[in-house]
């Protein structure tokens, strides 16, 4: 579980599920809500009861950079166009990066940063968990 501070849960929430079309995850629970991705669940938690309940400075934002891993170049072509149509801010356009990556940046309406990316060695199997696929040495 990943839980990110949030000032503004109604429009963060209009943004992932309304906008993106994601679906939430779980119970449905007044102050927070949250998200499937692939095995991993994304709550978002208001910023100041996190803090509290954390003991950790939440000032600063981003505090994490959260990657969701696709099939195919192509992928990430259309699922970061849908991002930024939805209202996301582009931080880094899809480009070709280091190691091989092909990859956008964007944050969400709270500057919570995002990145779509496809990667010749690791792709997301079917229940859309991280694999590993080294190529085999001789």
């Amino acid at each position: 579980m990943i839980m990110v501070p949030a000032t503004d849960l109604a429009n963060l929430r209009t943004f992932y599920l309304d906008r993106l079309g994601w679906k939430s995850w779980g119970p449905d629970m007044p102050g927070s809500f949250m998200l499937r991705a692939g095995t991993a669940v994304i709550v978002f938690v208001p910023r100041n009861y996190l803090a509290a309940e954390s003991g950790i400075d939440l000032s600063a934002t981003p505090r994490a950079i959260n990657a969701i891993f696709v099939d195919t170049k192509a992928d990430v072509d259309t699922q970061f166009a849908f991002a930024i149509a939805a209202g996301a801010t582009v931080t880094s356009p899809v480009r070709d990066r280091d190691g091989g990556l092909y990859s956008g940046y964007f944050s969400d309406p709270e500057g919570n940063g995002w990145e779509i990316v496809w990667s010749p060695v690791m792709r997301p199997d079917a229940d859309g968990g991280l694999v590993i696929a080294l190529p085999r040495k001789n």
